[in-house]
């Protein structure tokens, strides 16, 4: 999971559908990608960093649970 990104979503007032929208993907396969359950790739993380979280890293914002 996420969990940066999650919190900068909730903090940011940032639905699911707007990344959803960013990444033009459908509800399912955005909810996966934003839950781990399916690969995020680099250039879709880039366009959610650029579109909605500018001032973030993509490191930060896209860290995963098992990171250190």
């Amino acid at each position: 999971m996420l969990r940066n990104l999650k919190a900068e979503m909730a903090r940011n007032g940032v639905s699911t559908e707007m990344v959803m929208t960013v990444l033009g993907k459908s509800d399912k396969t955005t909810r996966d990608k934003i839950n781990g359950k399916s690969s995020l790739y680099l250039s879709e993380a880039m366009k959610i960093r650029d579109a909605l979280f500018p001032g973030l890293s993509l490191e930060y914002l896209f860290q995963t649970d098992n990171a250190s």
